[in-house]
């Protein structure tokens, strides 16, 4: 998600005119240079590979990467491009996926609509929503207006097992992460910025309650991005592992990451992160990952590998 995502938004702001200056962007996603730089890449790439008006420009003047062209509409490509990331992430009831995809195929000619549709038809035929089934699109519009307006909201919330609560939050922003939007607020009753899945929310209004916090206390959520994975909080830790696997889906996993030294046939990285969630990720890897620091981490990764094996028994 966070790799589409990233390309996606880069592609957006291109496209509306906008400079694509690396350090920014570098800095809005908490990802080292050299992945913006492959970002880059991949656009100029897709570009030239899909015969599009456009050529990526470096202008040193403004320190940044503009496109050049004169397309009177958006290009049949990117609107391929962007059905394609619709769909993918499944992040839409049925209707509301095909209310999109009608939307932006209304962006482009007759003509191109009869070339894109033969490719899209089979994946929408398939297209199979989340479980959850609430339609988002407007509460997504709604909250992100919450945000930008500093406006208070008392939301009542279906937690993970089913429990209801009531809670008063000031929403301060909308991410997209494995297949769900999570809304980032500060809750004044457990001081702390909190995440809620916006499918969970029940019912919200406005509130009069007023919100303060403290500098400290306000989100970043370029930091967020650095260091959670699976929107899963926890203690952030620098950790070492062995990996033999591919090395660069680690590296874009971990923004943080760097190898620290490179053997014949695995490398040795380090990376700060949140510590829950990169254990959920460094177990996914299987035979491909050895943990070797912190100590404490180690451990807790063979504990739970002790009683995953127990359950086969």
């Amino acid at each position: 998600m966070n790799a589409a995502y990233r390309q996606l938004y880069i592609f957006q702001i291109l496209l509306t005119g906008h400079v694509a200056v690396k350090s920014e962007l570098a800095n809005r996603f908490n990802v080292t240079s050299r992945v913006i730089q492959r970002d880059f890449s991949q656009l100029r790439e897709f570009l030239t590979t899909e015969s599009l008006d456009y050529q990526l420009i470096y202008s040193r003047r403004l320190n940044g990467y503009q496109l050049h062209g004169t397309p009177v509409t958006i290009t049949k490509q990117s609107i391929l491009l962007l059905i394609k990331v619709l769909l993918a992430s499944r992040s839409l009831t049925t209707n509301e996926m095909h209310q999109t995809i009608t939307n932006l195929l209304n962006l482009s000619s007759p003509e191109d609509q009869r070339e894109i549709q033969p490719i899209i038809k089979n994946e929408s035929f398939y297209y199979q929503p989340l479980q959850h089934q609430q339609p988002l699109l407007d509460r997504l519009w709604q909250f992100s207006q919450f945000i930008t307006q500093k406006q208070p909201v008392t939301i009542i919330y279906q937690k993970q097992h089913r429990e209801v609560v009531t809670r008063t939050i000031l929403p301060e922003a909308v991410i997209f992460s494995e297949y769900y939007f999570y809304v980032v607020a500060y809750n004044a009753k457990y001081r702390s910025n909190l995440f809620y899945r916006l499918d969970r929310i029940r019912h919200f209004q406005t509130s009069s309650q007023p919100i303060t916090r403290t500098r400290a206390e306000r989100f970043e959520d370029g930091e967020l991005r650095q260091l959670i994975h699976y929107m899963t909080p926890g203690k952030e830790i620098t950790l070492r592992f062995k990996f033999w696997g591919i090395v660069e889906a680690a590296l874009d996993r971990f923004p943080t990451a760097k190898i620290i030294t490179r053997h014949p046939d695995y490398v040795v990285i380090e990376a700060t992160a949140f510590d829950i969630g990169a254990k959920m990720w460094l177990l996914s890897q299987g035979s491909n990952v050895a943990v070797i620091a912190p100590a404490e981490f180690v451990a807790s990764i063979k504990t739970t590998l002790a009683e995953m094996a127990a359950r086969y028994h």
